[in-house]
């Protein structure tokens, strides 16, 4: 053989052995490729797997657990509805306990201080406090008079107050009759209750006044009734005692007058009281703030001549109220 086609045949043979190591190369490097690939994604499934099966048990533990507090929720609820039930009820067990006091205090007071009074008088030598009460004459239609139970043991029907010049008295005729302003501040009780009042036998008047300056007097008339409406409201009184003086005693069988009925003074006075030419007092008249302008304003103001013994100086306050001997 010759040397050249040797040659080439060994060329051949290496290329033949070179290709089948390159073969058996790019097998193994494809296996290994293969294996790698395979361990790779099942190590990356086996990691996605564990992870998911941790996260699902922590989400189970999570729900077990907030079913639990959930739960414990709906029990601490419960409770508390309970337990607000209870206290509404027992509320409401204090509120009708309450009001049963209340009721059995009124019905005690009711009796004791109310009840049918012919008149405050009915509550002397009591208990019973100073206040607003329904007075109801006998065969008489129920009215509201105020009571003063403090002077000599109290059992006044006050029939006039006069304090702070917050109620008009220079009213007519009709308002005089029927009684007029608050009867825990300024008031008239008017002259129909009065004369129905003193018609059911004696009475006595007791009159309190005081000054500016805080000095008080009062004067008690032991006789005082008025009469009906056809007399004017004619009035009756006498048997003074007290340490105002008596400055009563001249109105004593006189008419009632307002500015639109009776008198002329009660025009010149500007109120509405007993008037002869014309009266030495005048507690139903204008509300002024002690000394009056001048002597022309004479008996205009709340005046009682014989304690300041002028004409012109208008009192602080002043309170009428009856009662039967």
């Amino acid at each position: 053989m010759s040397y050249l086609v040797q040659l080439t045949l060994e060329d051949v043979l290496l290329s033949l052995k070179i290709n089948e190591d390159v073969k058996q190369y790019i097998e193994s490097i494809k296996g290994n490729l293969t294996m790698n690939i395979e361990k790779e994604i099942k190590n990356y499934f086996d990691d996605v797997k564990q992870n998911l099966t941790a996260s699902i048990s922590e989400g189970i533990h999570v729900y077990e657990a907030t079913s639990v507090a959930l739960q414990d929720v709906r029990n601490e609820t419960k409770r508390m509805q309970d337990d607000m039930k209870s206290f509404w009820n027992s509320l409401q067990e204090v509120q009708q306990f309450i009001a049963n006091q209340s009721d059995n205090l009124y019905e005690h007071k009711h009796h004791q201080c109310g009840g049918a009074l012919q008149d405050c008088g009915d509550l002397k030598g009591t208990s019973c406090t100073s206040g607003m009460y329904i007075l109801h004459p006998n065969g008489l239609s129920p009215f509201r008079g105020y009571c003063n139970m403090v002077p000599s043991g109290g059992g006044w029907t006050v029939i006039q107050r006069r304090q702070d010049g917050s109620e008009n008295f220079y009213r007519g005729w009709d308002d005089h009759k029927n009684g007029f302003g608050n009867l825990t501040g300024e008031f008239w009780l008017g002259n129909e209750h009065i004369y129905k009042l003193t018609s059911q036998g004696n009475y006595q008047l007791r009159i309190t006044l005081e000054d500016w300056n805080g000095d008080t007097v009062y004067a008690t008339y032991k006789t005082f009734s008025l009469g009906n409406e056809d007399s004017s409201y004619k009035l009756t009184i006498g048997g003074y005692s007290g340490t105002a003086g008596d400055s009563m005693a001249y109105n004593n069988g006189k008419a009632f007058s307002t500015k639109d009925k009776g008198n002329r003074c009660a025009q010149t006075a500007v109120g509405a009281w007993w008037y002869g030419s014309c009266t030495y007092s005048n507690l139903n008249g204008e509300y002024l703030r002690g000394k009056t302008s001048s002597d022309k304003d004479s008996h205009r103001g709340v005046a009682w001549h014989y304690w300041k013994n002028r004409w012109n100086y208008s009192l602080m306050k002043s309170e009428m109220m009856i009662r039967k001997p």
